[in-house]
Parts: structure tokens; sequence; C-alpha cells
């Protein structure tokens, strides 16, 4: 199993615990954490699958592909530090400035 692979799975491991804390719990902070760790996740799995499809390309010599996957690697990477930084923001609690916006408006 390639390393794309087991970080890819345990980032949607990571998505669907999430998602089940996040359906069967009231509104705290402790569920906004959860939220946007689970949407960071989520990011990393996108990461995951569209690097492993930029290496493949890169091996393959197929510029096409190889631009494409790596724009989208890179756009979901920037979701995933976004999103992670959201969440670190959530972490620091009823110090930070509360706002309506969620992971999951």
């Amino acid at each position: 199993m390639s390393p794309f692979a087991i970080v890819g799975w345990a980032a949607v491991a990571l998505v669907v615990v999430g998602w089940l804390v996040v359906s069967f719990s009231a509104p705290s902070p402790r569920r906004a954490v959860v939220e946007w760790l689970s949407a960071t996740a989520l990011y990393v799995a996108l990461v995951s699958l569209f690097a492993r499809l930029t290496y493949r390309a890169w091996q393959d010599d197929g510029l096409v592909a190889l631009v494409a996957f790596g724009f989208l690697c890179l756009l979901f990477g920037g979701g995933a530090l976004v999103s992670l930084t959201h969440a670190l923001l959530s972490l620091r609690g009823s110090g930070a400035p509360r706002t309506e916006q969620g992971a999951t408006n």
C-alpha cells in the first residue's frame, strides 16, 4: 500500500468519525473543533488522491494530466490550510471571536 493510500484512507476514516460525532452531538465549542478537523481531513483525503494522480502523471510524462492534477492538488492543499487554520482558531476557545460561520454552514 502506497503512502498516498495510507494517508488518504486514514483521512477518510477521520471524516466518517467526525461526521458521526457532528451528526449526533449538540452545537458546542467542542463540536465546532470536530467540524473543522473533519473538514481538514476531507481536504487531506482529496490532496492525497490528487497527489497520487499527479505523481503518476509525472512518471508517465503526461503534461496535461500533470498540470490538471497538480492544480487540483494545490487548490485542495490551500483549502486544507484554511480549514486547519479555522480548526486551530476554534481550539482557542472563548478567547477567539465568535462568528456565525462554521464548517457545516
